[in-house]
């Protein structure tokens, strides 16, 4: 520490001291506190400015320690905001994806599911289908016979329990085979018969209109049910109305029965997959 000499009395004192101590002289001169508005000097202690009235502290007066300010990294904080805002919308990103594989799932398997009943409810039809056209089949070849065996009764004369009714009505047969066929197809019971076979053939038909554009895999079992159709159709309505002669009918109605019956054999190998 050094030592200095004090102007007033020319003491010895020290170059830290503020006041001489011999004499009192002030050696340092306290910095003077002005407004920080208008500059103009002010008392230790004032609160406000004796000139313009500006309010002030201790902090913000001029010549006096400044209050610290809180300095703001502004390009730290806007990097933590963005890496915020990433990961956001990554996650997002992540949520949105598994809710979309999810979703997409969820159609695959409700598109198999409804695949799978469309293929269910295409074979009940094509069963149902052929399974109506056999006993459609049935029925036909049932009148078909009593058409030929009436026919034949009636132009041979030949005696029968089941014939003579329709051939011999009053006991003696028939000059016109014709005429017996009238009655046959006049009687009651074999008009309610014909009547079931039309009824079939409705029903077939609206079948068969369900059976279009089939799934892949009975795209072939189609094509064997729609000639097992036409076969069906050919013999019921030669049954429903009989035409030509009796050999002409006889052996027509052969070949149609055999035809409708190799037709579903071949489509009882569908039904049978």
């Amino acid at each position: 520490m050094a030592m200095i000499t004090c102007q007033n009395c020319g003491g010895q004192v020290s170059d830290k001291a503020k006041k001489c101590v011999h004499c009192g002289e002030v050696l340092v001169q306290e910095e003077k506190r002005k407004c920080p508005e208008c500059s103009a000097e002010m008392e230790k202690g004032a609160t406000e400015c004796p000139n313009c009235g500006c309010p002030v502290d201790e902090m913000n007066v001029t010549g006096t320690q400044q209050k610290p300010q809180k300095v703001e990294v502004t390009g730290v904080k806007v990097a933590k905001k963005i890496k915020v805002i990433i990961g956001i919308v990554v996650v997002l990103l992540l949520a949105g994806g598994v809710t979309s594989f999810g979703v997409n799932q969820y159609q695959k398997k409700k598109a198999v599911e409804a695949y799978e009943k469309r293929v269910k409810d295409y074979l009940a039809n094509l069963e149902l289908a052929s399974y109506s056209m056999l006993s459609g089949a049935g029925e036909a070849e049932n009148c078909g016979n009593l058409i030929k065996q009436v026919w034949y009764n009636s132009i041979y004369e030949e005696e029968d329990e089941t014939t003579d009714k329709y051939t011999k009505p009053n006991g003696f047969f028939l000059s016109d085979f014709n005429d017996a066929l009238e009655n046959l197809f006049s009687d009651t019971g074999f008009q309610s018969k014909i009547s079931s076979i039309k009824d079939n053939q409705n029903t077939v038909s609206s079948l068969m209109k369900e059976l279009k554009n089939p799934p892949e895999e009975y795209k072939d079992a189609y094509e064997t049910i729609s000639e097992l159709y036409d076969a069906y159709l050919s013999f019921t309505n030669l049954v429903i109305n009989p035409s030509g002669s009796l050999q002409t009918f006889s052996s027509n109605f052969n070949d149609a029965d055999a035809n409708t019956l190799n037709c579903y054999n071949a489509m009882e190998l569908h039904l049978g997959e």
